[in-house]
C-alpha cells in the first residue's frame, strides 16, 4: 500500500512570506483553439508546496538535487519524532534528545510538531507563524551518521520572526563551512502521519532540474511487507 504524503501544489498554496506563488500554469497550446493537443507551461518555484532543500540551498558549495544518487531520496528507517510545538516556538535539542538510541538506526528523521492542522483553516498562519527547528538541535541532528534528511511538517525549519536562528540551522543541516562533506536532505510542508514508523519505506523524488537549489517533490509512503 502507498501513501501520499506531499500536498496539491495550487496557485493559493500557502508559501514563505515574500516568496512567489507557488505554481503558475499558462496554457500553450489548446485543443479548443483548434490545437492537436494541450500543453501548459509551468512557473514553478523551487521552495513552495512540499518540497526538498538541497545542500546548494544554504551551501554554495554543495550539491544540487540532480547531482546526488537516487539511493539519497529512498528512506527505509523512518523515525517520526513527537514534538508538539505551537506558534513560533523552537524544537530545541532537549526535544530530540529522547529519541537518540531510535535516532542512531533512522535515516530519516520527522518533526512532527502538529502545526499542520493550520495549513487548510489558516495557510497564512501557517506560512508565518510555525515552530522551527533550533540550531542547537539542528546540530544535535547531525551527529547522527545514519541520517539522511530532516523533515518537518511546516511551511519550513525556520519561522519569519526568528531568521537569524533560521539562517544558522538551515546552514548547520546543508553543511555549510564544514570539510567532510556531511549534509542532510531538508524536506519541508509534508504530512507526517503518527503511524510512519512503520514504513517500509518513503521516497522523495524531487525534479532533477540543473542548477536549482531545491524542488517541489512527491513524497509517497510504503506499507507493507
Amino acid at each position: 500500500m502507498f501513501r501520499v504524503l506531499s500536498y496539491s501544489i495550487t496557485p493559493d498554496s500557502p508559501v514563505w512570506p515574500g516568496n512567489l506563488p507557488a505554481v503558475g500554469a499558462q496554457p500553450f497550446t489548446a485543443i479548443h483553439r483548434g490545437d492537436r493537443s494541450n500543453t501548459t507551461i509551468l512557473h514553478l518555484f523551487s521552495h513552495s508546496g512540499t518540497h526538498l532543500d538541497a545542500p546548494k540551498h544554504y551551501n554554495d558549495a554543495g550539491p544540487s538535487a540532480w547531482e546526488l544518487p537516487i539511493e539519497q531520496y529512498i528512506f527505509e528507517k523512518p523515525l517520526v519524532l513527537d514534538v508538539p510545538k505551537t506558534a513560533q516556538a523552537a524544537i530545541l535539542r532537549e526535544d530530540i534528545e529522547p529519541y537518540a538510541a531510535a535516532l542512531a538506526e533512522a535515516d530519516v528523521g520527522l518533526l512532527r510538531t502538529g502545526w499542520s492542522q493550520e495549513r487548510d483553516h489558516n495557510p497564512r498562519h501557517y506560512a508565518s507563524k510555525g515552530p522551527f527547528l533550533h540550531p542547537d538541535g539542528a546540530r544535535f541532528l547531525m551527529t547522527f551518521a545514519n541520517l539522511k534528511a530532516v523533515g518537518i511538517d511546516t511551511i519550513s525549519i525556520a519561522t519569519p520572526d526568528y531568521l537569524t536562528e533560521g539562517i544558522e540551522t538551515h546552514r548547520v543541516l546543508t553543511g555549510a563551512g564544514r570539510t567532510d562533506d556531511r549534509f542532510v536532505l531538508i524536506l519541508e510542508d509534508f504530512r507526517i502521519d503518527a503511524d510512519l514508523n512503520d514504513a517500509r519505506r518513503i521516497y522523495t523524488w524531487p525534479l532533477f532540474i540543473q542548477g536549482s537549489d531545491g524542488s517541489p517533490c512527491t513524497i509517497v509512503a510504503e506499507f507493507g511487507d
